[in-house]
Formats: structure tokens, sequence, C-alpha cells
């Protein structure tokens, strides 16, 4: 049986929420894997006394220390040795767990899966991508998004080639598609770095490795040109934030109007809490919580991170994405990719 470790201490809204997520996890799943929640007793214990957890293959294993928000990533893994972030991954590098949750500190975690469980032979670094909505079916994955701002031209390439096997394995699409996020299409765009990855990528195509576009440029992303944009984690990172940022914004401009029509005489309020409706479900693909979080790719390990703000369907989900990860086998297919001259 497959054994996911959860950091109760993680996000915004720990334990409470991620206590409630473990639960439903193993409640929907019929008990298919056994979850590790790890945690300060005296924060934990209380909350899951309030469920029944009798027939649940659901154990708890207390770590005294917090990893905050607050705390500097690099620091933190060396003077928190005792958190449950730290202690959970040390399950998994021990063999004793099969991945490892938490909705906690980004950065921390990656510097504490890093120390912790190392790379995959062959990977240079070990990055984050973000989902994306798109037109039309598939998805759009957009990396690195954070966690490398300063990218040679072969991390970027790498990058394509981690996600290209993740799309393929873990998302069962054939042909990923990866275009290189630039200031134009046309060869010869953008800085001296994305010129050599532009060549590298194109490279990569030739070994059978991805299957390169060429450039792309921002309107792209969302038309769902490409399955995978590749970007250094600088630009990433704000495309990811200005695009989460879209649904209130819009959602604040539309409840404006529609009060005003209402108020107005020129809207009737059934027809605005119809059209009220609508325009929710317009933004469903926005909607990054049914997928919970995302691997680091690259980790000699399974370590999945998730948004501070999860709630308890987003931990939830964040269970079920560590499970997939371990039945589709994409780090040995890293590896095995990586590993071929």
């Amino acid at each position: 049986m497959l054994t996911i470790v959860v950091d109760a201490m993680g996000g915004d809204h720990a334990p409470a929420c991620v206590i409630e997520g473990t639960v439903q996890a193993l409640q929907e799943s019929g008990n298919r894997f056994e979850i590790v929640l790890i945690g300060q007793s005296d924060k934990v214990e209380p909350l899951l006394a309030g469920y029944d957890t009798s027939s649940l293959n659901l154990r708890f294993l207390h770590a005294p220390e917090v990893v905050t928000m607050e705390d500097i990533p690099a620091t933190a893994v060396k003077t928190k040795q005792n958190s449950s972030l730290v202690k959970g991954l040390q399950l998994c590098k021990a063999k004793e767990a099969d991945a490892f949750v938490s909705a906690g500190n980004t950065g921390a975690q990656m510097a504490a899966s890093l120390f912790v469980l190392g790379r995959i032979p062959g990977v240079l670094r070990p990055t984050i991508y973000a989902y994306f909505p798109r037109l039309g079916e598939g998805l759009t994955n957009i990396v690195d998004v954070g966690a490398n701002v300063d990218c040679k031209p072969e991390n970027l390439v790498q990058f394509a080639e981690m996600l290209t096997i993740y799309q393929r394995y873990g998302a069962g699409i054939e042909k990923p598609l990866t275009g290189l996020l630039n200031i134009g299409e046309e060869e010869g765009k953008g800085s001296e770095i994305l010129k050599q990855a532009y060549w590298l990528l194109k490279e990569a195509d030739k070994a059978g490795k991805i299957t390169f576009l060429g450039n792309i440029e921002g309107h792209d992303i969302l038309k769902g040109r490409a399955s995978i944009v590749v970007c250094d984690g600088l630009v990433g990172n704000t495309i990811l934030k200005f695009g989460e940022s879209i649904p209130e914004f819009l959602g604040t401009l539309f409840k404006q109007s529609l009060e005003k029509l209402v108020l107005s005489g020129q809207m009737d309020k059934e027809i605005a809490v119809l059209t009220t409706g609508l325009f929710k479900g317009m933004f469903e693909p926005f909607d990054v919580e049914k997928f919970g979080g995302v691997p680091f790719l690259g980790v000699d390990g399974i370590s999945i991170v998730g948004h501070g703000r999860s709630s308890s369907r987003a931990i939830k989900n964040m269970i079920f994405m560590a499970e997939h990860m371990i039945e589709k086998r994409v780090n040995q297919h890293i590896a095995e990719v990586l590993s071929e001259k």
C-alpha cells in the first residue's frame, strides 16, 4: 500500500483545512493508500479528534517545529530539523513513505526537498510548473514559475524535457508541444540566453526528446498554442500571479456593472442572478484547486507543493496528485530519458 505524508502545518489555514482535506481524500479513495499526518500534536490532535478516523488508514506523527511562510528557506531547513517539513521528507528518503505533500513555504519545501531527497541523476536544476487555462481541450503548463529566477539556456531546455515527460506519462498527452516564451516569433528574437535556448531546443527536438514549435508570445498562452510554455522563473511567476488576479479583477468590474443595471431598472434581478451564474462558470478554467498542487520536477522523490491559500478541497486533490505521480512513475521516466546519451 502506498504511503503519503501530509504536512499538517503547511498553509494559511493549517492545520484545520489540512486535516479536513486528508480525511476527505481517504474517504473518497476508499482507503486505497495510507496517510501519515505530521505536525504539532497540541495543534493537530484536538482537531483530529473531531473526526471519526477509526476506519481510515491514517496515523499521526508529532513534529515539534514548524517552518512558517516568513522563514528564510535555506535557514529554516538547517535550523528546523524537527519541523513537519523536514521530518516528512526524511520519511520519504528512508523509504518509509512514497510521497510528501505540503501547502507551506514553497521556497523552503524546494530547499528541503533538494537537501533531503537530492536530485534525479542528470538533473541540473529541479523546477516547478503551473497550470494555465486555455481555449479548447488539453492543458497548458508554464515552466519555470519561480523556483529558478536566473536560468541558463540548458536549464530552460531541461525544463522542457522534464515537463514533456510529465505530460506524456502523467497527463496522457502523446505529443506535447513546447513553445519558448519570447518577444516575437522570429528566430533571433530576445536576449542572448533566449537565442541560445532556441537552438538547443531545436536540437532536443531533433533528438526526439521534445516537440518544439519555436518562439511564442504572451497572447499565445491562453490560445493554447503550446501545451508547454518555457521561460525563466521571474517571467513565469509574474505571469502566474497576474493570471491569478484576473478572476477577482473582472469579477469586481462585473459586480459593479451588474449592480448599476439592476438599480437603474435596466435588468431584472432574476436575470442578474442567471447572468452571475454564467459569469462564474466562465472562470472555472482558472480553478487551480482542481489540481491541488504540483510536483517539483527533478527532485529524487515525490514532493508536492500547493498554494498557501489551499482549501481542504485543494489539500485533498494534492494528495491525489501525489498518488498519481507514484503510479505513473514520472520520476523513473525522467531518469531514463536524462540518462540517454
